[in-house]
């Protein structure tokens, strides 16, 4: 069954949206290296990143947008759009770490939501992100 989308009659400031947990593993990180065309030897070659003093493959940057985008959009429906994304790295984060991606609502404008939203790991703030949703004025029932 298709969830029904938000409408902005039933969106609170300061509402939380579910909390999303990732863990990136080495077949995922060659997948996104594939698909987004992105074969630098950091996301995906262990024992590159460990010459660089680092624990283990880098997840791309590109990938905290989508972790954002699909957060955004499975909280608000499919008849939702995101109209702006903006977003931060502030740390690296690694093959085989549990990401919690999680964000709450900050602004409610005429037609669209504003979202704050954050990625951690370990208690680190891996990368921040403002997005920006737009919701139909109201949804009527299928």
């Amino acid at each position: 069954m298709i969830k029904p989308t938000k409408s902005m009659s039933v969106v609170q400031l300061d509402e939380k949206l579910p909390l999303l947990n990732k863990i990136f593993s080495m077949a995922d990180l060659m997948a996104y290296g594939a698909a987004t065309w992105d074969w630098h030897r950091l996301h995906y070659d262990i024992d590159f990143a460990r010459s660089m003093k680092l624990p283990n493959a880098v997840i791309d940057g590109q990938a905290f947008g989508a972790l954002f985008a699909r957060v955004v959009v499975d909280w608000a429906g499919p008849l939702s759009f995101i109209e702006r994304l903006s977003f931060k790295m502030k740390l690296m984060a690694f093959a085989g770490e549990t990401l919690h991606v999680e964000g709450e609502v900050t602004q409610i404008r005429s037609r669209t939501v504003v979202v704050a939203q954050r990625v951690t790991s370990g208690g680190r703030v891996v990368s921040e992100a403002e997005t920006e949703v737009r919701l139909p004025a109201s949804t009527s029932p299928a």
